[in-house]
């Protein structure tokens, strides 16, 4: 695997606040261009061991992020082709997590959904959070001794914690460029706009005045970690002080092979691939919150190497004039489980043709 460096460590950090001006970061570093840029080609393209992307901010978009944990797996990817999928992941011990970012006001549909493939009794977890902690990852805590790290040392000036609260007005050109850059933020603006089939012009309009002025994405970037050195972990946990587990959390956030956070009134849910000293640090930390109260309960599963997870953008399909709407699947289910499964055999028919637009 490639080996980082600290000018590695301090690209990627600039990067996740600008990814389109990458002279202003070779600038910033005092480093020539071409050699940032050749640093970048090789750590997202060549070696492919770092990803820059775009995290929408799912409560401003009006979508609620719903995790199943269930105790058997489906032996086909029949449950990823509801468009407001997010991903799908396979764990030790024969389980299964599904996570969704869907409207509220379809939850009720998606649980119907999810007990017809897997069956009344398989969830083990269901979890649905309207708000989420987000923060650029510390990829100078790299250069330290992962026992020396002070996690409440960490700067988190740039963390911000987001609610549900009312949905930003939305187009489907705001939510294609979304989409876009969360599978590459370095993305051109003019490679956007090609793909739109709009001009130049327009599209960095959206750009800067739909997206980034309202804060609908926040850009990041994450190390593909080495699974068996690192082996990745979801995290859940039930707390009983909503203040005092956010005030730990968001330096928590920091650490690069963290997620996001996401959180509902008392649980929390996050994905982290720490090398294992950390993570052993992070675990003795959640041990102490529950020492002072702070956690009721946490529990980790851990993920299975030997299985990618899927991942997937967000839909534009399922956005139509000013809405979210119900897509195939949805609709299908509310005719009945004989029509869901007529169209979930159709959907499966046409994803191994073309596979699933929304995976990257």
């Amino acid at each position: 695997m490639y080996s980082l460096d600290r000018l590695d460590y301090e690209i990627l950090n600039k990067i996740q606040e600008n990814p389109f001006n990458i002279a202003k970061i070779a600038r910033e570093l005092k480093t020539p261009y071409h050699k940032v840029r050749r640093r970048l080609n090789r750590l997202l393209k060549e070696e492919k061991v770092a990803k820059v992307y775009a995290e929408p901010i799912y409560p401003k978009l009006g979508l609620s992020t719903v995790v199943f944990v269930l105790n058997r797996r489906l032996e086909n990817d029949i449950d990823t082709t509801l468009l407001y999928s997010r991903s799908k992941i396979q764990l030790l011990g024969g389980r299964t997590l599904l996570m969704y970012n869907i409207p509220r006001k379809f939850i009720r549909d998606l649980k119907r959904f999810v007990k017809i493939l897997y069956g009344e009794d398989s969830i083990v977890h269901c979890g649905i959070y309207d708000r989420v902690l987000v923060g650029r990852k510390d990829f100078k805590i790299l250069d330290e001794d992962p026992d020396e790290v002070d996690i409440h040392g960490i700067d988190i000036g740039d963390v911000n914690l987001y609610y549900q609260d009312s949905a930003e007005p939305l187009d489907r050109t705001d939510l294609f460029i979304i989409k876009k850059l969360q599978k590459d933020a370095t993305t051109s603006i003019t490679s956007i706009a090609r793909s739109l089939g709009i001009s130049k012009q327009l599209a960095e309009y959206h750009l800067k005045k739909h997206v980034m002025s309202r804060g609908l994405v926040e850009f990041n970037a994450t190390l593909f970690a080495d699974l068996k050195k690192q082996p990745y972990l979801i995290l859940l946990v039930e707390f009983s002080d909503y203040l005092a587990l956010v005030s730990t959390m968001v330096h928590v956030v920091k650490i690069p092979f963290t997620s996001s956070i996401f959180l509902s009134n008392n649980e929390m849910i996050m994905y982290i691939g720490t090398p294992i000293n950390l993570t052993l640090r992070l675990m003795r930390l959640l041990d102490d919150l529950v020492e002072k109260g702070v956690i009721i309960d946490y529990k980790y599963y851990i993920q299975d190497p030997s299985y990618m997870p899927r991942r997937y953008t967000i839909s534009c399909i399922a956005y139509r004039n000013g809405a979210w709407r119900r897509d195939r699947v949805l609709r299908a289910l509310r005719r009945g489980e004989i029509k869901l499964r007529e169209e979930l055999n159709t959907l499966l028919e046409q994803a191994h043709l073309n596979d699933i637009e929304e995976l990257y």
